[in-house]
């Protein structure tokens, strides 16, 4: 009995002594104390919080991308409904709980639901916080992003689904297929000395038969007599996932030009269809580079463009820190937004200018039509230019560059500071290329604009006088050389040579010996995965010197490159270059990108011409025929050359009469690979996906909605696959001539 009341006491006294402590610890709690002044309070996040009958508050704090929410009420504790607007916020993870007087952290569920981050909380009268890992473009984090955390916050999901409805049982490992038997060709056609060949699916099936090239302008429907010109016989090439048996219909002997289609005579099946109509011509090559290269003028901005878009972003302009405001208006909107980046623009106006070069300068009265068009982003970059940087000039808020949907002539005025412009910078090393290009445009402008010439090179000198003299070898760089040998060298050699173009003096061409020595003491160290733009200046200097002693040497870099690379050229009947995960596995679609697509088809056409090596020039036009139609979705991903996929990311959707988003000579970003899981092709910014479930190495491309598409990761154009494309196209053509 004694015992009992002695516990009883003793559990009275630690009681009563308990609760002061933890009402002092509660007073504790303030917002003071838990958010010190390397947080800052996003009142623009207003947060939203709702008890039955109990007032309640909350408050958004941020400290990069630990974002936190405090809420609390005045009263005793409830549960609470807590929502805000994200904004441009994605979460990524989960979520945790933290009660600062319990001590304790513990995960938290939400659900996203009409544009609000949701909440279930237990809110009491001193402060709980919500803490939360934040991505977004400012905080350059959302690769992070695992598509989990994605879904969860989708406003809309769009599924897309393997196409595996078929005319016969699939093969075993199988992953696309087509209803129907339809030769897969080049829709944008064939030089008459082309690799000309169709690709056939046969599913489970053995197949034998013959196919036939009927011509089109003279041909007749049935019964009359088919107006065929070449008949051969398909060849059976393995069995492949995509489209399990595979048969080829080769006629890259047949050289008459004129329109024609490919129609296959089975032994086995009628369930056949002609191919796409295709012509064969001369010059097949540069008219694809006119168009790719015809792309920029319709991506001008501060002008009308003439059956497209009125005058749009005139008023572009940069305040800078001492209250100077500049005009940043022209260039080109970059992609499917209007935004205006200076890394896209910088390659883009390289090539329009190895591009003018090539087919020559007229007659000197005029100014040429592609120099013209390099000389319009080159003024834009003139005007952004100061202080040892370009300040892109399209956006004041950069969390949301691409906020503007509609026409471009109906947005408002993009009024930037100049630490909003600071945001898109474009630095050193990087504006060595940006040089090289300006002074390409620079020399070749001069006898046309004169003062466009002078301001051009001014900004070269300044940025050349600030690079030349450092030491930009792997030797002094380390490993870190890859990257800056891509912008510094590449950029420096290319401004060598035109300088030696313009005055003459043989130290230049000593110094670009120095940029081509170092770029292949980086290349024989670690061969880079695909042509850059170092190889592009490698080739400028072997073009413009071809006697000179280093060009062994470039002809040897050329060949290790495209010797590495060939071995993944024949994975598949399209020769599409393929290439290794980081575990090993070989997969047949390793470089996503149709900028990489071009790029290595400028590689391999530049290794054939300088090695004399024809299978590298196969490759190459198999990597531009993949772009326009000879892949496993039998889409052309370039405007103006076949059949497109009848969707694209592009704001000129909104455009009246241009509801279908097709711009002459736009290429998209093109054909994704499938992980054997959830991949998603966007969109990030408005949390509107578009998604599909599908095996590995399955070819992703939305085709199942008309005109706008979320879908950027497949469907949006850019600079840099029509950079690519163009050079890429007088590299094959002269090739042709050469080796064929």
């Amino acid at each position: 009995m004694e015992n009992t009341i002695m516990k009883n006491f003793a559990f009275i006294l630690f009681f009563l002594l308990i609760i002061p402590t933890v009402s002092i610890a509660q007073d504790d709690i303030t917002l003071d104390s838990l958010f010190d002044d390397t947080w800052i309070v996003r009142d623009d996040i207003p947060v939203e919080i709702v008890a039955d009958g109990i007032e309640c508050s909350a408050v958004a704090y941020q400290n990069e991308a630990d974002f936190r929410i405090a809420f609390w009420t005045e009263t005793s504790e409830c549960e609470a409904t807590l929502s805000y607007d994200p904004l441009w916020f994605t979460i990524h993870g989960m979520p945790t709980l933290i009660d600062p007087v319990a001590g304790t952290e513990e995960e938290i569920d939400y659900r996203f639901w009409d544009g609000r981050i949701i909440y279930q909380v237990p809110a009491a009268d001193y402060p709980r916080v919500i803490k939360m890992y934040v991505t977004s473009r400012v905080l350059r984090n959302r690769g992070e992003l695992t598509i989990e955390d994605k879904l969860k916050q989708a406003r809309t999901v769009r599924w897309l689904y393997p196409e595996t409805d078929s005319w016969s049982d699939l093969q075993d490992g199988q992953v696309i297929a087509q209803k129907f038997i339809e030769p897969i060709i080049c829709h944008a056609g064939y030089d008459p000395d082309s690799i000309k060949q169709a690709v056939i699916w046969a599913n489970d099936m053995t197949i034998s038969g013959t196919f036939e090239l009927i011509e089109c302008f003279h041909n007749q429907q049935h019964p009359a007599t088919q107006s065929v010109v070449y008949v051969g016989e398909i060849e059976p090439v393995g069995s492949h996932i995509w489209g399990g048996n595979n048969y080829i219909a080769d006629f890259s002997d047949f050289k008459t030009e004129g329109m024609y289609r490919v129609r296959i005579r089975l032994n086995e099946t009628n369930q056949t269809s002609d191919s796409n109509t295709f012509e064969i011509k001369e010059g097949n090559w540069l008219d694809l580079a006119a168009l790719s290269s015809g792309w920029y003028y319709y991506q001008r901005c501060g002008t009308e463009v003439p059956g497209f878009h009125a005058e749009c972003h005139a008023d572009d302009a940069v305040i800078r820190d001492n209250g100077e405001i500049v005009d940043v208006s022209g260039g080109w909107h970059d992609a499917g937004d209007y935004g205006k980046w200076i890394a896209g623009g910088t390659v883009a106006m390289v090539s329009l200018g190895i591009y003018q070069e090539y087919l020559g300068m007229g007659d000197g009265i005029e100014i040429p039509r592609f120099l013209e068009e390099a000389a319009w982003e080159g003024r834009y970059f003139c005007k952004a230019y100061w202080d040892g940087t370009f300040h892109p000039g399209y956006t004041p808020d950069y969390e949301d560059v691409c906020a503007w949907l509609g026409a471009p002539e109906c947005e408002p005025q993009r009024l930037l500071t100049e630490e909003g412009a600071f945001a898109a910078r474009w630095e050193s090393p990087r504006t060595c290329l940006t040089a090289a290009g300006l002074a390409k445009m620079g020399r070749m402008i001069a006898p046309y604009d004169p003062e466009l010439s002078e301001w051009a090179l001014s900004i070269v000198d300044d940025i050349y006088q600030a690079h030349q003299p450092l030491d930009w070898s792997l030797e002094t760089l380390g490993e870190d050389a890859g990257t800056y040998q891509y912008w510094s060298n590449s950029g420096l050699l290319m401004i060598d040579l035109e300088y030696y173009k313009m005055d003459g003096d043989e130290s230049w061409l000593d110094d670009a010996r120095t940029r081509v020595r170092n770029i292949i003491e980086w290349e024989n160290h670690s061969l880079s995965v695909r042509s850059g733009f170092q190889y592009v200046a490698l080739y400028e200097f072997y073009k413009f010197l071809p006697d000179d002693p280093l060009c062994d040497e470039i002809r040897e870099a050329f060949d290790n490159w495209a010797s590495a690379t060939y071995q993944f050229a024949n994975l598949s009947p399209f020769q599409h270059i393929g290439g290794e995960l980081e575990d090993g596995t070989v997969v047949n679609l390793r470089h996503n990108s149709n900028s990489s697509t071009t790029a290595f088809a400028w590689g391999m056409a530049t290794a054939a011409l300088v090695t004399g090596n024809a299978d590298y020039l196969d490759v190459a036009e198999h990597e531009l025929q993949w772009i326009t139609g000879f892949n496993p979705t039998n889409v052309s991903m370039m405007v103006g050359a076949g059949y497109g996929p009848g969707c694209y990311h592009h704001r000129y959707c909104f455009m009246e009469d241009h509801a279908d988003g097709a711009v002459p000579g736009g290429i998209i970003t093109g054909i994704q690979a499938g992980n054997d899981g959830i991949f998603e092709l966007g969109d990030m910014d408005t949390k509107n996906w578009v998604a599909i479930e599908a095996p590995l190495d399955y070819p992703i491309m939305d085709t199942d909605v008309r005109g706008w598409t979320y879908s950027y990761k497949t469907n949006e154009y850019g600079m840099w696959k029509n950079t690519w494309f163009t050079i890429a196209a007088i590299q094959i053509e002269e090739a042709l001539k050469v080796l064929r």
